[in-house]
């Protein structure tokens, strides 16, 4: 499952996270931290994960993502394995890969990209997952975050204009299985539906206890 969710950030965090990053000594080679093939088709930089300014940026985002709703419900979020700030200048691309299984000692079972920069400050630069067959290719408004499997066959495209920030990252769920994960997100979507609608307690709470008992039965 790949989703979309807009506005996990705000334009002004936005901007001020890049202000924040406005500082070209704050970005390293991307290449040291890919693993594997991975090195040979990366070409980016990353900010330096040790520097005040990285660590409170990365700070803010994971507080916005472990308190957003939408996320929350698909990613059913047992720990983040690692965060990470990436920068894309003219002629930089990432080729086709795949993350690793574990990063840090922790599983990961969805990866995901925070876009910091809006799209109509660069050219090219879309994150192309391959989709259950298909390529999707996203470019999204800043603040805005797409959520994949893993396990993803997937690629940046060069950036021929301007320069693309984005934060990356990866879960472990609390769902190994992104066929149950998928249906404990239909179920919470339809609940928040409900709320929203103002349906009976009693129907309600009869599809909260469903969604309950199906995390307590897929759930590690």
């Amino acid at each position: 499952m790949l989703l979309h969710i807009d506005k996990v950030l705000t334009k002004d965090d936005c901007r001020a996270i890049l202000d924040a990053l406005d500082a070209p000594a704050l970005w390293r080679d991307g290449k040291a931290t890919a693993m594997g093939g991975a090195r040979a088709v990366k070409d980016n930089q990353q900010a330096d994960a040790a520097s005040p300014a990285a660590k409170g940026v990365l700070s803010k985002i994971e507080a916005a993502l472990a308190a957003h709703p939408v996320f929350k419900a698909a990613a059913q979020p047992a720990s983040f394995a690692r965060l990470a700030l990436n920068r894309y200048g003219e002629g930089m691309a990432y080729g086709d890969h795949v993350d690793a299984p574990y990063i840090d000692g922790t599983r990961t079972d969805l990866s995901f990209t925070v876009f910091l920069t809006e799209p109509d400050e660069y050219e090219g630069g879309a994150l192309v997952v391959d989709n259950a067959g298909h390529e999707d290719a996203i470019r999204g408004a800043a603040g805005s975050v797409v959520l994949y499997p893993s396990s993803s066959l997937h690629r940046v495209e060069e950036v021929t204009s301007g320069a693309r920030i984005a934060c990356i990252g990866w879960v472990k769920s609390r769902i190994r299985s992104s066929e149950q994960r998928a249906l404990v997100f239909e179920l919470e979507t339809a609940l928040a539906d409900l709320k929203t609608v103002g349906a009976p307690l009693g129907v309600y709470n009869r599809l909260l206890n469903l969604r309950n008992n199906l995390l307590r039965t897929f759930g590690d």
